[in-house]
């Protein structure tokens, strides 16, 4: 076996590669996070006094 050789990954022949499950998460999480830190700061504003 060559261990200085890469080899393209298995992929299956009924899933697309743009349409990945690793990316499919990436993207949701960012999201998730992205939308918790708005909800953060319509919360409690960066403005001192502000109400």
């Amino acid at each position: 076996m060559k261990t200085d050789v890469m080899e393209p990954p298995q992929v299956d022949e009924d899933e697309p590669q743009r349409f990945s499950t690793r990316r499919l998460v990436r993207w949701v999480t960012i999201l998730f996070l992205g939308i918790l830190a708005v909800l953060a700061l319509w919360q409690e504003p960066l403005h001192a006094g502000w109400r």
